[in-house]
């Protein structure tokens, strides 16, 4: 009876938003590496999504907008991994009020201007004039954001496991004692992890704009890094995790938004997220296994 009177057609959603959260694990992935804490990944999300929002306002132009989109999130990289390495502060405080910036300015350019790229027809982004147009795969077949999602967690692997610069990278983050012979280098290595963290998020601003035109998403960022955490920091184990709150997010719309169901489903991603931390971490940090490791700090 219950599946009988569903409408399958928002499950397209689920494809959409597992591209979404990947993306946003490949960044968690580089910004943790970086030792800048993979909490970052919510500010650039953010920022991405109010740069593609702004820029569309003002220009009509949706190329430009993905362009300012990315502008803006690599602004923030920049700006807060430029911070927390100067200033020394705790990444991992430190991330998640730098990301607060964003989110606020996000939350009340909504609630004031009813943005053009939330309510425009057809919306922009989309090949347009194909036989899919106004079909619920038109998100799906005929969105080159979506298309590139592949393409772009394959460079964000290869990049971080096949290079030397990702060998590097994992180098310092994962041996402290390393990183003091280069001060200056160690710090253009991070920098720039940072950078290539937001650029991949960019495509998730792009694709999560389109799928909640009616309530733009707050924390995914913290579910993401759940999953890279749960997997132990690999591509594939965290993609594969971050399908549970993809799928939980895209039964959300067969639920009321104000109901015990609806308030259940909104929720049920961050638990989710909590019980991967719990059931699946165990053992995931390197333990130490040797006195000298239980007393020098550079050891981890």
């Amino acid at each position: 009876m219950i599946l009988s009177s569903l409408q399958w057609g928002s499950l397209v959603s689920f494809p959409i938003e597992w591209a979404a959260l990947a993306l946003l694990v490949a960044g968690a992935i580089y910004w943790e590496r970086a030792a800048l804490s993979g909490i970052g990944v919510e500010g650039c999300l953010l920022s991405a999504m109010l740069g593609i929002a702004l820029a569309y306002e003002w220009t009509g132009d949706y190329a430009i907008a993905g362009a300012v989109g990315a502008g803006a999130a690599v602004l923030f990289a920049l700006a807060a991994s430029g911070l927390l390495l100067t200033l020394r502060s705790d990444p991992l405080i430190g991330s998640f009020c730098l990301s607060l910036v964003p989110a606020a300015a996000l939350g009340l350019l909504v609630r004031s201007v009813p943005l053009r790229i939330l309510r425009e027809t057809p919306a922009p982004g989309l090949v347009p004039g194909t036989i899919f147009e106004g079909t619920y795969s038109e998100d799906l077949i005929v969105s080159p954001w979506f298309l590139a999602v592949p393409l772009v967690l394959a460079v964000a692997a290869l990049v971080m496991l096949k290079t030397p610069y990702g060998l590097k990278l994992r180098g310092y983050s994962e041996t402290p004692a390393f990183a003091r012979r280069g001060p200056a280098q160690v710090a253009w290595v991070r920098v720039s992890a940072a950078v290539l963290g937001a650029l991949w998020v960019v495509p998730a601003a792009a694709l999560l704009l389109r799928a909640h035109t009616g309530s733009l998403p707050m924390g995914l960022g913290f579910i993401a890094l759940a999953c890279a955490v749960a997997g132990r920091w690999g591509f594939l184990p965290a993609i594969f995790l971050a399908a549970g709150p993809a799928l939980l997010r895209a039964l959300r719309p067969y639920a009321g938004a104000g109901d015990a169901l609806g308030l259940t489903l909104g929720a049920a991603p961050f638990l989710l997220a909590l019980l991967y931390l719990i059931l699946l971490t165990r053992r995931s940090l390197r333990a130490a296994t040797t006195p000298q490791s239980r007393l020098d700090p550079d050891v981890l």
